[in-house]
C-alpha cells in the first residue's frame, strides 16, 4: 500500500513556497453611514460590554455616541476639552467609559445622562499623551498608559476627583495599547520597543518578551481562553498565554509568533468581533480576521474589495469595528464613514476564505512541520527519533529498524 507520506510532504512543501493561499472573500460589504460631512480624525471606538452603545473619539475632542444596530440613530457630545481622543475603555458595568488624549486628558462619559467630565489632567500625568486605557476584569482600576512608558492604574473617589498612582517597572517606550482579560485582574500590554508586558493582580509589570517589534495594539478576545493577541505596524502577531497562578510566568510561545504574508501595508489595529475572535485592521483599507483557538489568521476584506465597493471609501483609514454578531458589524474610519459587513458562515465555516499563512519568527515551524510529516511517515518518523529524540526513543526507533530489516530477510 503507498504511504501518505509523500504526497502531504510535498503538499507541506508547496504551502511553503507559496506566501499566500488565498480565494474570493465572502465578506459583502453593504450599508453606508456617515456621521458628518469632512475628515473628522476619528482616532478608534469601543462598544460597550452590553452591546447597547458604541462611543468613537477623535481630534478636536470629537466624541459620538452610535447606536450599534442602527449607525444612523448618533449624536455628537461637546466636552470642555480641545485635545486628540486617543483611546477609551468601558467600565464592565457598562454604566461608564473613560476615554483619554494628549497632554493628560482623562474624561469619564457617563452612559445614564450622556455627560462627559474632566477627570484627570496635567495634576496627575503632567503633559504626557495617553494612547491606551483599558479596565480590568472586575472593573475596581483602570490601567492607563501613554508615550515614554508611562503607565497608571486610576480610579475614581469622589466626584470629579481621580486617584492615580504609576506603576513601577515601566518600559522606556510609547505604550500603544492595554487590554484587560474578562474576569481575571490581569492585563497585556504592547509597547513600541520594550516589547510585550504583564500587568498582574498587584499591579505588578512583568516584561515577557518579543522586544523589537512595534507593537501597535493589543485585544483580549476571549472569555474562555486565558490568552490574549497583540499586533504590531511590521504585520507580526503575536498570542500571550497567560498563567491564571502566576502572571508574571505569562508567556509567548515560539509558533505563537508569526507574520502575515502576502499583505501590503501597515497593520494598525486589533479590535474583539466575537468571542476568541478579532479583526485586524490594515492601512491601505483591509480587514484580517484573527481566530485565537485556530492560531490562523483569514482576509476579510481586501483592499480591492473596498475600491468595488467605493473608490473614495477605499482611500480612508480604518479607525475601528464592533461587531452585532458572529459574522457581521459595521467599520468606522478616521473620516467618519460606517460601514456594514457581513458574511456567510457556512462558507467561512468551509474555509473558502483567503487563509494567510504566517511564518513563524522564533522557531516553532520545523517542529510543527516534523510533527505532520512523522505523523504520516513511519520511516521518517524513526529517522527523526533516531536525530533529535530522548534515549528511549532512540533505543525504541532502532529496535524498530532491527526488526523491520530482519522481516524484509526473511521475505
Amino acid at each position: 500500500m503507498k504511504r501518505a507520506g509523500g504526497p502531504i510532504f510535498y503538499a507541506v512543501i508547496l504551502v511553503l513556497c507559496l506566501p499566500l493561499v488565498s480565494a474570493k472573500s465572502t465578506v459583502s460589504l453593504e450599508n453606508l453611514v456617515r456621521l458628518e460631512d469632512g475628515d473628522l480624525g476619528l482616532e478608534g471606538a469601543a462598544i460597550s460590554p452590553n452591546g447597547e452603545v458604541v462611543v468613537a473619539h477623535g481630534a478636536d475632542s470629537a466624541i459620538f455616541l452610535i447606536d450599534p444596530e442602527d449607525p444612523e440613530n448618533n449624536s455628537r457630545l461637546q466636552p470642555q476639552v480641545d485635545s486628540i481622543l486617543y483611546d477609551s475603555s468601558f467600565h464592565p458595568g457598562s454604566r461608564s467609559a473613560l476615554i483619554v488624549g494628549e497632554e493628560g486628558v482623562v474624561l469619564r462619559l457617563l452612559i445614564s445622562n450622556n455627560s462627559v467630565e474632566r477627570v484627570g489632567g496635567t495634576l496627575e500625568f503632567g503633559n504626557t499623551d495617553l494612547f491606551a486605557v483599558s479596565w480590568n476584569g472586575d472593573g475596581s482600576w483602570a490601567y492607563v498608559g501613554g508615550e515614554s512608558g508611562w503607565i497608571w492604574r486610576i480610579r475614581s473617589i469622589a466626584e470629579g476627583e481621580l486617584e492615580a498612582i504609576p506603576l513601577e517597572g515601566r518600559g522606556e517606550s510609547d505604550v500603544n495599547g492595554i487590554s484587560c482579560i474578562s474576569g481575571l485582574r490581569v492585563c497585556v500590554i504592547s509597547s513600541s520597543v520594550d516589547g510585550i508586558g504583564i500587568i498582574d493582580e498587584n499591579h505588578r509589570i512583568s516584561w515577557i518578551g518579543a522586544v523589537g517589534h512595534p507593537w501597535v495594539d493589543v485585544v483580549c478576545p476571549s472569555v474562555s481562553q486565558a490568552s490574549c493577541v497583540c499586533v504590531s505596524t511590521d504585520l507580526t502577531i503575536a498570542v500571550v498565554s497567560i498563567n491564571q497562578n502566576n502572571a508574571s510566568r505569562s508567556t509567548i510561545f515560539d509558533n505563537d509568533i508569526v507574520q502575515l504574508q502576502g499583505v501590503e501595508g501597515k497593520v494598525r489595529g486589533i479590535v474583539h468581533q466575537y468571542e476568541g475572535r478579532s479583526l485586524i485592521s490594515v492601512e491601505p483599507f483591509g480587514l484580517i480576521e484573527h481566530d485565537l483557538k485556530e492560531r490562523i489568521s483569514f482576509e476579510w476584506v481586501g483592499n480591492s474589495d473596498a475600491v468595488n465597493f467605493s473608490v473614495q471609501v477605499s482611500d480612508e483609514r480604518i479607525a475601528s469595528t464592533w461587531g452585532n454578531g458572529a459574522f457581521d458589524g459595521w467599520l468606522i474610519t478616521k473620516e467618519g464613514t460606517m460601514v456594514s459587513f457581513s458574511i456567510d458562515q457556512e462558507e467561512h465555516g468551509s474555509g473558502i476564505l483567503g487563509i494567510w499563512i504566517g511564518v513563524v519568527i522564533i522557531g516553532g515551524t520545523a517542529l510543527l512541520l516534523v510533527s505532520l510529516l512523522t505523523s504520516s511517515s513511519p520511516k521518517l518518523s524513526r529517522i527523526m527519533a533516531k536525530w533529535i529524540g530522548s534515549e528511549e526513543e532512540k533505543k525504541r526507533a532502532i529496535r524498530e529498524e532491527r526488526m523491520r530489516t530482519r522481516k524484509r530477510k526473511r521475505a
